[in-house]
Parts: structure tokens; C-alpha cells; sequence
């Protein structure tokens, strides 16, 4: 049985974000699960914020895979943060899930599918800043960033198997990917918790930052790659995360091909010139 806690109005989270943006603040929708979206120079702030536990609504899924594909065309933003109001993610409202049809589970999972893989897909570097609970759903959505960086105290956890049900939001594939087959099935028919520090031996998180900490550490290394020339992150992204779909041997004829093109773009031609020694 799941304990309901009572809202609390706050105006900080847990991990010191502010409730939303100043839009969403004393706002009539406010209280309304949300994901809210904020820009920072080149840097995309997007938190859920669904207090108490921050759990993904079917809304939010759909919010989600709009404002995923409208970063990609934004080309000040060149590095995406995905964080929790509080808690990173306990999964999904199962309360919305327990009245649906087959045919609308199976809508909604396509939903979730072409949300996810939009924020994997992206072209500009996605770091996912953890802290609280990570679980189900909430995990698969730290999956699909690149990077992880997690509170020392962040718990993860696949707890599917315990309500009779497995993962439906891309856990299946992309937890085998950062983890290994047999780590990834010992999570996912176990459902057990497994603490910040595990998850980073087992390659589950990149970087482990104090609590309240996770969110800054995350932002600076967004900074430091949204510095880096744009096309070269692009390309560089691209080439890994479509090599991933393809035959090892494909890799290298793609490696090849956003190679070549990087040499004629503008940024790589300005390097050349910085490089070469200046004629008295």
C-alpha cells in the first residue's frame, strides 16, 4: 500500500532548486504536477516537479517529449540538466495507470518511448542531476541522459517486478548498456535499492557529489561542455549514440562521415587558424 504524504508548500526543494521557475510560482497551476523549463545562458534547466516523491504523469511524459524536441532546435542551448523538485523520480503515478485500457497502456508506453528517446537522441550533451529516490520510471529517465551525477545519499532501484510488471519506459535496453547483461537482470528481478555508492561501481552513475551538491556539479560540467565548439560535440554525440543501433563495423564508416564534414565547418577551420603560427 503506498503512504501518502501531505503537500507542503515550500519554496526551495531538497536539493536547494526552487519550486519551478518564477512563472510557476504563485501561479493558479502551481500546485499542478509540472515540468518546468528554464534556460541559463547556453545551459536547459528541465525539473520535474510533482511533490512528494516527484512521480512522472502521463502529462508530464507528453511535456516531456514536446520540450525535448523544441531544445533540439534551440541553438543557444548546447547542454540540457534533467533534475527532481526534491526527489529525482519514485517512477510513475501507477494512480493514472490502474484505469487505463491495454490499447491505452500500449499508447502510453509509445508515448513514453518517443519521449525518452527524444532526450536521448538529443544532440547537445543531457547530464541528469540526482537526488532522492531514482526508481522505475525516475531511473529510466537518468538512462536516457548521458551523464549521471548523483547526492551521496541517492537511492536507485527498479522496483517493477514487485507490483508484477516490468519496466515500459526503455529500462529493459538501456540498463543493460551501462551496467552489463547479468548486473542489469540482478537489478531488475531483484527490484532491490541500491545506494549512491554501488550505483557508482557499477557504472549506474558518473560522479558522486554531497548532498544538497548534485545539481551544481552537474551545471558546471554542463558549462565546461557547452564551451566546447558545437559542431564537434554534435558530431561527437551523434556518431556514439547512432553507432549504438548499428553493426560494429558500420561504426567506423559513421565515424568517418561526421569526420569528414566536421573539417569543412566553421569552428574546425577558426582552430585550424588559431593553430598556425603567425608569420612576422
Amino acid at each position: 500500500m503506498l503512504n501518502v504524504i501531505p503537500h507542503r508548500v515550500r519554496t526551495e526543494s531538497r536539493n536547494g532548486y526552487p519550486l519551478g521557475p518564477p512563472a510557476y510560482r504563485g501561479d493558479p497551476s502551481a500546485d499542478e504536477p509540472t515540468l518546468a523549463l528554464t534556460r541559463e545562458g547556453p545551459l536547459a534547466l528541465l525539473a520535474l516537479v510533482n511533490p512528494p516523491e516527484n512521480r512522472l504523469t502521463r502529462a508530464m511524459v507528453a511535456d516531456l517529449r514536446a520540450k525535448a524536441k523544441d531544445l533540439e532546435k534551440d541553438e543557444v542551448v548546447r547542454a540540457v540538466l534533467v533534475t527532481g523538485e526534491g526527489d529525482f523520480c519514485a517512477g510513475v503515478d501507477a494512480s493514472e495507470w490502474a484505469s487505463l485500457t491495454p490499447k491505452e497502456v500500449q499508447e502510453e508506453i509509445q508515448v513514453a518511448f518517443e519521449a525518452f528517446w527524444a532526450v536521448e537522441h538529443l544532440s547537445k550533451p543531457t547530464i541528469a542531476a540526482i537526488s532522492g529516490k531514482c526508481e522505475g520510471a525516475g531511473l529510466e529517465l537518468a538512462l536516457a541522459c548521458d551523464l549521471r551525477v548523483s547526492s551521496d545519499r541517492a537511492t536507485f532501484s527498479m522496483p517493477q517486478v514487485d507490483a508484477a510488471f516490468m519496466p515500459t519506459h526503455g529500462g529493459t535496453a538501456r540498463l543493460p548498456r551501462a551496467v552489463g547483461r547479468s548486473k542489469a537482470l540482478e537489478i531488475l528481478l531483484t527490484g532491490k535499492r541500491l545506494k549512491a555508492l554501488d550505483a557508482l561501481r557499477l557504472g549506474l552513475v558518473d560522479h558522486l557529489a554531497p548532498v544538497g551538491e548534485a545539481l551544481e556539479e552537474a551545471r558546471g560540467i554542463a558549462k565546461e561542455l557547452a564551451a566546447k565548439p558545437r559542431a564537434a560535440v554534435r558530431a561527437i554525440k551523434r556518431t556514439i549514440t547512432e553507432a549504438e543501433e548499428k553493426p560494429y563495423r558500420n561504426r567506423f564508416l559513421l565515424e568517418s562521415q561526421y569526420a569528414v564534414q566536421l573539417l569543412w565547418s566553421d569552428e574546425s577551420r577558426a582552430a585550424k587558424d588559431r593553430g598556425r603560427p603567425k608569420r612576422s
